[in-house]
């Protein structure tokens, strides 16, 4: 049977789809699937009572887990091993130090100079055998030749009567010459004689044999008599502070006894020999000669000067030349560059080479408009080229 409802539809005349036609069916509810547990119950927790009495602690019952004590003699071990540890350490560290020490002074001792940083050095006196100390060391006696390493050095001469301090400026791989006279108390007295080991005495007082050479006379004039066999001769000589008096006495019989005296003048200091015998000096107090002809023989090593020349010596006469100081070569440079003058004179720009010089000492002077100036007294030789070179850089 159809319910009031689509009756009503119905008969109103509405259309409706197939399903308004289908009876309705009431609404399930909706089970689910699996049913859900029903709720726990809350678990009691299970405590386990303590029985705590009066005056007693439970904890009391455990003991601390400390060490036990160490008895005396296990300390007594403990500290032994401790001061054998330190001393072994303090040893082992001192050798450590003292061998490195000497590695590196090993290392630094064994490493050579380079030749560029090392000069040549030539170092002379007037007279010879002073002691050469070289900054603070002594090397030797002159004449000296050694290397130096480059840059500054303090030279000290030093003799008996007295001591000359210069300042040498070596640079690398040059050569440098220095001549020095050492400052005497008195003067020097060369005596030589013809034959040679005649016995000489001065002032009536016996020094010695020919040939002979006193370092220290006083200044004034003395008579030297030279005596050989049945021969003597006699001479005044005169003796100034600081310089060379030489005498040579002929004892050979002559008919005539006859002299006369020579004197050689030279811008260099020259030594006057006959047949390898030291007559005199150039510049020095007249030399005693036999008259006659003489070939003499003008010699410095130091400036690598060697002259011959032969003279006539007459009775009472002075006889008298000049010796020319020959030229050396002198090569001039400067790090960066520098104007050089010599004994005042401008030789232009570095680098120079082969500057016609005499041979001698000349005082260089390397000038830089930024840099400033330098000065060194150069020796130049009559056969080696002298060599200057600074480095001005600041």
């Amino acid at each position: 049977m159809l319910n009031t409802a689509q009756q009503a539809r119905r008969l109103s005349g509405s259309e409706g789809s197939h399903a308004d036609l289908l009876p309705e069916r009431p609404q399930e509810a909706v089970q689910p699937l699996h049913p859900a547990p029903p709720p726990a119950e809350p678990i009691a927790p299970h405590v386990v009572p303590i029985r705590i009495e009066v005056g007693h602690d439970p904890l009391d019952g455990f003991s601390a887990e400390a060490p036990a004590e160490a008895t005396p003699a296990a300390r007594l071990l403990l500290a032994v091993k401790a001061k054998w540890v330190l001393a072994f350490g303090a040893c082992f560290a001192v050798l450590a130090v003292v061998a490195a020490a000497f590695y590196v002074r090993t290392r630094i001792a064994s490493r050579p100079t380079p030749k560029a940083l090392l000069g040549h050095a030539v170092l002379r006196s007037r007279p010879d055998g002073a002691a050469v100390i070289i900054d603070g060391v002594e090397r030797g006696t002159s004449p000296l030749e050694l290397d130096l390493v480059a840059g500054a050095h303090e030279v000290i001469f030093w003799a008996e009567s007295a001591e000359r301090r210069i300042e040498l400026r070596v640079d690398g791989g040059t050569h440098v010459v220095e001549n020095v006279d050492m400052p005497l108390r008195g003067g020097v007295l060369e005596i030589d004689s013809d034959p040679a080991g005649a016995r000489v005495t001065v002032d009536g007082t016996t020094v010695g044999v020919t040939p002979l050479t006193l370092p220290r006379v006083t200044p004034a004039r003395h008579t030297v008599a030279v005596t050989k066999g049945p021969t003597t001769v006699n001479r005044e000589v005169d003796v100034l502070a600081g310089a060379t008096a030489s005498v040579f006495l002929s004892l050979t019989p002559k008919v005539s006894a006859v002299t006369g005296t020579l004197t050689v003048d030279s811008p260099l200091d020259l030594r006057i020999l006959e047949n390898g015998k030291l007559l005199g000096l150039t510049n020095a107090a007249p030399i005693t000669l036999a008259t006659g002809k003489h070939q003499l023989e003008l010699v410095s090593e130091a400036l690598e000067v060697r002259v011959n020349r032969s003279v006539v010596i007459e009775s009472n006469k002075l006889a008298r030349f000049s010796v020319a100081a020959p030229s050396g070569m002198l090569s001039v440079n400067a790090s960066p560059w520098a104007e050089v003058f010599v004994d005042g004179r401008s030789f232009g720009v570095t680098p120079l080479g082969s500057i016609s010089l005499p041979t001698g000492s000349h005082e260089v002077v390397w000038r830089h408009p930024q840099f400033g100036e330098k000065r060194r007294t150069v020796v130049v030789g009559a056969q080696t080229p002298a060599r200057a070179t600074v480095d001005l850089n600041p």
